[in-house]
């Protein structure tokens, strides 16, 4: 469902981006609302699909995933039922927390978090190699994280 947001929206939008714990009490006084009706609009964005979950961000490297790399897939196969079998495959490996599938020259974008290198070495020959449809992996490891958001620009 599609709805049309006006400023008031997008204010709360941005600011529970920055802090899902906000109260609706705390949302309603930073927006200079009175709370039954702050509550009435994020309930609103929430039945309209705009916001999907409330969750917490866990450093990676503050758990010991030191490791974040990209690999870009290439498959043997397009039809719906070698695609069907690689995406339930890779929602299945915890350690790719985002997969796209692309047009272009790779078929799928992994991000994938692992502890070390040497982790990495033996899921790419045990696990990911061995997805069905693989073909080729190319894997590039992240050196620096200049920039990571989950917010928006609402």
């Amino acid at each position: 469902m599609s709805i049309t947001l006006d400023d008031t929206d997008r204010r709360i939008l941005t600011m529970l981006q920055e802090d899902g714990s906000l109260t609706v009490n705390e949302l309603a006084q930073r927006i200079g609302m009175t709370p039954p009706p702050c509550w009435r609009r994020v309930k609103r964005l929430k039945d309209a699909g705009c916001l999907r979950r409330q969750v917490w961000l866990v450093d990676a490297a503050a758990v010991g995933l030191e490791v974040t790399l990209y690999a870009n897939i290439q498959l043997t196969a397009h039809d719906l039922e070698a695609t069907t079998a690689f995406r339930e495959h890779v929602r299945a490996l915890p350690e790719v927390i985002e997969c796209y599938l692309l047009l272009g020259n790779s078929d799928a974008l992994l991000k994938i978090i692992v502890p070390s290198i040497k982790y990495y070495e033996t899921f790419f020959y045990t696990r990911l190699s061995q997805l069905p449809g693989v073909r080729a992996i190319t894997s590039s490891v992240v050196m620096t994280e200049i920039k990571a958001t989950t917010s928006l620009p609402v």
